[in-house]
């Protein structure tokens, strides 16, 4: 239950995040552009995390810390 919260809470945070948010976001998506992990999804041209299968764009938004939210732990505090 807890991930669906935090799943949620990142769309609402993706539609109009505060300056500080898009900051954290920018940081992490250049670290998914790295990660072995990103996967490519031509049907619904989508990045997604290869390891918990949610949408880059908004899980990049994830209100829990980054060594929480990254299922590989590639995000920092």
């Amino acid at each position: 239950m807890l991930k669906l919260v935090e799943i949620a809470k990142s769309w609402i945070i993706a539609a109009n995040p505060t300056v500080e948010q898009q900051i954290v976001a920018n940081y992490r998506i250049s670290i998914c552009d790295t990660c072995p992990h990103k996967k490519y999804h031509e049907p619904v041209k989508m990045y997604t995390c290869g390891l918990c299968g949610c949408p880059l764009s908004k899980k990049i938004f994830s209100p829990l810390p980054g060594e929480q939210a990254c299922p590989d732990q590639r995000w920092e505090k």
